[in-house]
C-alpha cells in the first residue's frame, strides 16, 4: 500500500504535494488552419471537412490527459487593429484592411464600409462556387455550435487577437493549475513554464521547459528578445537590418540556454566590435545595426519600443470588454441544462456531415469529448445545489 507523504517532510524535502488540475488551451484560427487542408464534402457539395479534421484533433488531445477544462479561443472581426495602431504594416503581408476596424474611425465610414460589405456579399449570392475564406468562416460558425453543446468554454471578442486571450488566461491562472497550449504558432512558446507547455498540433509533440532548446532552437524565457531584434516574418514585422535568428545566435550564442535581455545585447555587441577593432577587423554593419536600431520597418527609432509593444504577450492587447468578460466568466459555472452530446450530433446530422464519416468514425468523434461534459455538469449542479441552500 502506498503511504501518502506527510506535509512537513515533503517540504523539508522539496516534494511538491500540490493537487493540480489540467486546463486544454486551444489556438482555435490556429488549429482550424491545420484542419482546414481536409477539403472533403457532403454530397450537396459543401465543404466540412475541417470540422471534422478539428473533432478529431481535439478528441485526440483530450485523450492524452483528464482535463479539467476545454477552453477555446478565436481571432474576433478585426483583430489585429490593437497592435496596427502601434506598426501600420502589421501583417500587410496577409492583405489586411485594418482601417475598416480602427476604433477611431467615425460612425458614417462604418457603416457606409457594412454597406460595401453587404452589396459584395448580395453579388455573391448566385455564385456556385464558395470561396476559401467563405467556406472557413461557414465551417467555424458550425463548429462553434457544436463545441457550445459539448461544453467547451469559447472566447472571442471583436479586435482581439487569440493569442492575446490565451495569454490574459495563462497570467490570470490559478496556482494549482497546469495548461496545455494547442498551437503549432511559435509566438506562444513565450508563454511556456514550469505549469505551461505547448501541444504542437501539426508535429504531435509537446514542447516543454525542459526540451525547448531541442524543439525551438532557444529557452522560452528569450523568444520575445529574439522576436524583438530579429522581428517575425510570418506577421510582417522588421527586426534590426540584416540581423536574422542564425545571425543572432551566432553572434550570441547565450540566447540558446541563459536568460539574457535587450541590455545584455547592446553590451555584448560593444565588446565585439572593441574585439574587432583591436584585432584590425572591419567592423560587422549587423553589430552596428543592433547598437543603432537600424531597421527597413516603419517603427524609425522605436524599433525596439514599438516591437516589444506588439510582440510581448505579458502586456496582451485587450479591449476592456474582453477583460471585463474573462474576469467575470474565467472559472465561472456554464449553464449545461440544454446542451448535450446527442445535440452536437443532431448538428452534425443536420448539415449532413455524417455524409463523409462512415458508421463506426461517427460513433466515436464525439466520445473523447465525454470527461468534459461531465466535469461541467457536475460544476452547474454543484452551482445549483449551493444557490438552493442559500435560499
Amino acid at each position: 500500500m502506498i503511504q501518502p507523504i506527510r506535509k512537513r517532510v515533503a517540504e523539508a524535502n522539496g516534494i511538491d504535494t500540490t493537487k493540480y488540475f489540467y486546463t486544454l488551451l486551444i489556438d482555435g484560427n490556429n488549429l482550424m488552419k491545420i484542419a482546414f487542408v481536409n477539403k472533403e464534402m457532403n454530397n450537396e457539395g459543401k465543404q466540412y471537412g475541417m470540422i471534422v479534421t478539428a473533432l478529431r484533433l481535439i478528441g485526440e488531445i483530450l485523450k492524452k490527459k483528464d482535463f479539467n477544462y476545454c477552453v477555446i479561443v478565436f481571432d474576433g472581426e478585426g483583430s489585429g487593429v490593437l497592435r496596427w495602431e502601434y506598426y501600420k504594416d502589421y501583417k500587410a503581408n496577409r492583405d489586411k484592411n485594418y482601417e475598416q476596424h480602427d476604433p477611431k474611425l467615425n460612425d458614417y465610414l462604418k457603416k457606409y464600409r457594412d454597406f460595401q460589405k453587404m452589396v459584395i456579399s448580395k453579388s455573391r449570392e448566385n455564385a456556385p462556387i464558395e470561396t476559401d475564406d467563405e467556406s472557413f468562416k461557414r465551417q467555424k460558425e458550425i463548429l462553434q455550435y457544436i463545441l457550445q453543446e459539448l461544453c467547451i468554454r469559447q472566447y472571442e471578442f471583436e479586435n482581439v487577437e487569440g493569442d492575446d486571450i490565451i495569454s490574459y488566461y495563462v497570467k490570470n491562472k490559478k496556482d494549482n493549475e497546469k495548461v496545455v497550449i494547442v498551437s503549432s504558432d511559435r509566438d506562444l512558446t513565450q508563454l511556456i513554464s514550469d505549469t505551461v507547455i505547448i501541444y504542437n498540433p501539426r508535429d504531435k509533440a509537446f514542447i516543454t521547459k525542459e526540451n525547448a532548446v531541442e524543439k525551438i532552437g532557444i529557452i522560452p524565457e528569450n523568444i520575445v528578445l529574439e522576436k524583438v531584434i530579429c522581428g517575425d516574418v510570418s506577421d510582417n514585422i522588421k527586426g534590426v537590418k540584416g540581423v536574422g535568428n542564425k545571425t543572432l545566435i551566432d553572434l550570441f550564442p547565450q540566447i540558446r540556454t541563459e536568460k539574457i535581455d535587450l541590455s545584455f545585447i547592446m553590451r555584448r555587441s560593444k565588446e565585439l566590435l572593441e574585439e574587432r577593432k583591436a584585432s584590425k577587423k572591419k567592423p560587422l554593419k549587423s553589430l552596428e545595426n543592433i547598437l543603432n536600431g537600424v531597421t527597413d520597418g516603419c517603427q524609425g527609432d522605436k524599433l525596439y519600443e514599438i516591437n516589444q509593444k506588439i510582440i510581448d504577450l505579458s502586456t496582451p492587447l485587450l479591449t476592456n470588454e474582453a477583460i471585463d468578460t474573462m474576469n467575470n466568466e474565467l472559472y465561472a459555472p456554464i449553464d449545461t441544462s440544454e446542451l448535450s452530446i446527442k445535440n452536437a450530433y443532431d448538428i452534425i446530422k443536420d448539415n449532413n456531415i455524417n455524409e463523409i464519416l462512415d458508421e463506426t468514425k461517427f460513433g466515436n468523434i464525439l466520445e473523447p469529448f465525454d470527461r468534459i461534459q461531465m466535469m461541467e455538469n457536475k460544476r452547474w449542479r454543484a452551482y445549483n445545489e449551493e444557490l438552493k441552500q442559500k435560499n
